[in-house]
């Protein structure tokens, strides 16, 4: 291991227990030979030059990953096994990732999160667990010696962003070749054993030809440990010294007792049957495996045998033996089959005995079993070759096991581990390209599940293929792709494709309404998230009409309880907040929080969800007190049930804050909006909108914090992030744009901001055809612009036209209307110094009754000083 310290001397290290991954193989007892790839790989992992990978903050310095690279069945995956035993005493951690899907790559380093007990390391936001504990590991936190090995990475584009940097070390194996530009390393060439090691293999494991100990210690070996070395040469040479074939071989004589000259001419008999059908079908490697496998098949019984052909059709991910256990499937299927599929007994039986043969592994604790990757692979074609029926049969039985292991309802939680036995079987047995409903079905639910529970790039990697699969099929109309289409626009929107969402919703509308008509339920579901689409695009009045036009069918179509109709008038209420109908929205917000507490309970999301949607509208109707109570209620409730980092944590809090800067507690509404803010950088990247959401607000925080440079850094980068996500004109770009001119006043800036807050009110009017309070807030604070530029008459009347408007929007009394009436009192003073005492007067006594002479802008009032009033963004 590396010196982590960058010192010379020795470096005292803590103890920790080892953590050793569950997957990782068993120690083989008769692993022979490798000593000069084990020289090559410990000189890759521990010398040389470290290789510099770059990240946005910081470079981190990385020891070149261990590469071992190589032909299939040439025992890389021993290699990396044998490293992992053999040197486990220097680490720490030892996890096996199994990587030759993307998603397994990511389930793996989510299990390692919760063995090293990470925070916020959570099933439910897949697509950020996986960094969390990348950037662990590290720090070293809580342990710097770790190996992690990625065994069998099939995509080598991707794996770059999967490996951890720093002071552990990390092990590859692959059938790829080209590993230099991508890592930085060549790599470690594993070919097939040497003739000697396949030899001593042979001689350690078969019976026939294990070493005459006797004449060996004699130093005079006698003609029957000449001839046995010749056999086991004769063998080996047969079965191309690989090291697979070699396994397979041995297996089968150790278990049959057969005469080694008996098995090479059998051997060699289904090696030229195999070549003479298929001469360009199999390679060389290829046809040691399928020979091996030809000949024990004879030995096996009819139902190990069924079952190994079964399990060739799944992919050699490990396959749990709940999916197989199926007594209804089983009774159109053949005779062992049946058997197997019917009875536990019998399933174990044939499992066994396939693993004697060393054909499958057997994992006792998970319950589950898997075939090596070649075997599985070249059993499969030759059966494809061979007889295609029977590969057809096979097919259909695997798509309708993993059919039925769908538990229904992907919206629950506790469903979880059942979808994840049939996740990564998905793609490899073909289920994309079946005819099978009920796999289908399957499919919709995996990819709402995924983007449910956070997983939105793996809802959409799947989600996006099958659909395209499944309109070139099964045609665009089908109903289950346009089902399938609808959660995908959901994944879509929550990476931030707002405008794909859109589009896709939009087609999947058209062709649901044209065939179906406007009552059919996939209709409505997929109206509701339309509705959802323009709400993100800014198209807030259009949102309002959409959902408010659906709420009769949804109300003929769906019981008051289910969870899709009081989903929909949240979303009401979300538009009302949106178009400034604040008492409107609250009381939507209220009836569905007595509905989903009646049917859910006082603590359910559903429920919480509904009463952060009310401490919006309060805070938004003036009414601090009330806002800010439902927020303590509901962080609280998050801190009592110990609920992870998610987004709706987030947004809690994010609205936490928001209320106790409203009420004027301005330094702990900062701290809590810092916090969020990074907490949301970290889950979801800087461009993401609920980041820049918070930061639209941060940039507040900051300012009456007196840290103008933070805010006005974080204005202008928060400016450019919505352009970016949402564009120029959105409200919530105009909203950041709006907050940034206020911080650029008080800088000193007032040309700068007296032309932004002039664009933004010429920007908001062209969103809003009314006196939207944004408008209302632009309006005041451009009539400050004005007075910092001189021009104080336009600013009196300006903020004339804002008093008037605010008070019939908002209220005589709201914090806003006051804010805009103790600004014109000083805009009035040298015009009509009477009238301006009196607005004085009467504002300062507002003040008093509304927030008390305690709250900031109540005292800026009765010093006389200008009050700046700001725009909290809108919702997602």
């Amino acid at each position: 291991m590396s010196d982590p310290s960058g010192t010379s001397g020795p470096v005292r290290r803590q103890r920790y227990s080892l953590i050793w991954g569950s997957e990782i193989p068993f120690r083989n007892g008769t692993f022979v030979g490798r000593e000069q790839e084990f020289q090559a790989l410990r000189a890759q992992l521990q010398g040389g030059d470290p290789a510099v990978i770059t990240q946005p903050s910081k470079p981190v310095t990385m020891q070149p990953p261990g590469m071992l690279f190589g032909l299939g069945g040439v025992g890389k995956t021993e290699i990396a096994s044998e490293y992992a035993h053999r040197f486990s005493h220097e680490y720490d951690v030892v996890w096996w990732v199994r990587a030759d899907q993307e998603d397994s790559i990511r389930a793996s380093l989510v299990a390692l999160g919760r063995r090293l007990q990470l925070a916020d390391v959570d099933e439910d936001q897949r697509d950020r667990a996986y960094r969390t504990v990348i950037e662990a590991l590290e720090r070293g936190e809580p342990y710097e010696r770790w190996l992690l090995i990625f065994d069998d990475v099939t995509r080598q584009g991707i794996i770059r962003k999967y490996l951890p940097r720093g002071s552990g070390h990390v092990i590859i194996t692959s059938r790829l070749t080209e590993w230099h530009q991508e890592l930085r390393t060549e790599g470690i060439q594993v070919r097939e054993f040497p003739l000697a090691d396949t030899v001593e293999f042979l001689r350690k494991r078969v019976p026939n030809l294990r070493y005459d100990t006797d004449s060996v210690t004699s130093g005079a070996p006698d003609r029957e440990e000449e001839r046995r070395e010749r056999e086991a040469e004769r063998l080996a040479e047969a079965l191309g010294n690989l090291p697979l074939a070699a396994e397979h071989a041995a297996s089968y004589l150790e278990q049959t007792g057969d005469l080694v000259s008996e098995y090479i001419a059998a051997f060699e008999r289904n090696a030229h049957e195999l070549l003479s059908r298929e001469a360009d079908t199999f390679a060389t490697t290829n046809l040691a495996i399928a020979t091996t496998w030809s000949v024990a098949r004879n030995s096996l019984s009819q139902e190990a045998r069924e079952l190994f052909e079964l399990l060739s059709f799944f992919s050699a991910e490990p396959v749990s033996e709940e999916i197989l256990i199926r007594p209804v499937i089983a009774g159109s299927l053949s005779p062992g089959l049946q058997r197997v599929l019917s009875d536990r007994v019998a399933l174990k039986r044939a499992e066994r005995e396939l693993a004697r043969f060393s054909l499958i592994s057997m994992d006792g604790v998970r319950n589950v079993v898997q075939l090596h990757k070649v075997v599985q692979a070249v059993t499969r074609g030759r059966i494809e070759i061979e007889n295609e029926p029977l590969a057809v049969s096979l097919r259909a039985t695997v798509h309708a096991l993993l059919a039925a292991s769908d538990p229904g309802g992907p919206e629950k939680e506790q469903n979880d581990p059942l979808y994840e036995r049939s996740i990564h079987h998905l793609v490899p047995s073909g289920a994309l390209e079946s005819d099978n409903a009920a796999l289908r079905t399957l499919i919709i639910h995996q990819v709402t599940r995924l983007h449910l529970r956070g997983g939105y790039e793996e809802s959409l990697s799947l989600g996006e293929s099958a659909l395209k699969t499944w309109q070139d099929g099964h045609g665009p109309d089908d109903i289950q792709t346009l089902s399938l289409a609808t959660q995908v626009a959901i994944a879509m929107r929550a990476i931030g494709r707002v405008s794909d969402a859109f589009n896709l919703n939009t087609d999947t509308l058209e062709r649901l309404r044209e065939r179906h008509g406007e009552r059919y339920e996939e209709y409505l579901i997929c109206a509701n998230s339309h509705g959802q689409d323009l709400r993100l695009l800014g198209r807030y009045d259009d949102a309002l009409a959409h959902d408010l036009g659906l709420l009769p069918a949804f109300e003929e179509i769906f019981t008051p309880s289910q969870y899709r109709l009081l989903n929909l008038r949240n979303n009401i209420a979300l538009d009302l907040r949106c178009v400034g109908r604040y008492a409107e929205a609250l009381d939507y917000d209220s009836r569905n929080v007595e509905e989903r507490q009646r049917y859910f309970g006082p603590t359910d999301s559903q429920t919480m969800s509904s009463k952060f949607g009310m401490a919006r509208d309060l805070r938004r109707l003036g009414r601090y007190d009330e806002a800010l109570a439902i927020a303590q209620e509901l962080t609280q409730i998050m801190e009592d049930r110990h609920e992870p980092w998610r987004f709706f944590r987030l947004d809690v809090y994010a609205g936490l804050s928001v209320a106790l800067r409203r009420i004027g507690f301005y330094q702990q509404a900062r701290e809590i909006a810092e916090d969020v803010y990074e907490r949301y950088r970290a889950l979801a990247g800087d461009q993401h909108r609920a980041t820049l959401l918070t930061a639209t607000n941060l940039i507040c925080d900051r300012r009456v914090t007196d840290d103008l440079a933070g805010a006005k850094e974080l204005g202008e980068r928060t400016v450019l992030g919505w352009e970016e996500a949402a564009g120029a004109g959105h409200p919530n770009t105009l909203a950041a744009r709006a907050n940034l001119a206020v911080v650029l006043r008080l800088s000193g800036d007032n040309a700068d901001a007296h032309e932004i807050d002039a664009q933004v009110l010429a920007g908001f009017r062209r969103v809003y055809s009314y006196d939207h309070p944004s408008i209302l807030v632009v309006m005041t604070n451009l009539a400050s612009d004005l007075a910092a530029v001189g021009q104080v008459k336009q600013a009196r009347e300006l903020g004339e036209q804002a008093f008037a408007a605010s008070r019939v929007v908002r209220g005589p009394d709201h914090p806003a209307t006051l804010a805009v009436a103790a600004n014109l009192a000083i805009d009035l003073h040298d015009a009509d110094e009477a009238t301006a005492r009196a607005l004085a007067e009467e504002t300062l006594a507002a003040y008093d009754g509304r927030l008390t002479f305690e709250h900031p802008q109540a005292r800026r009032a009765l010093q006389r000083g200008r009050v700046n009033v700001d725009i909290e963004p809108m919702t997602l």
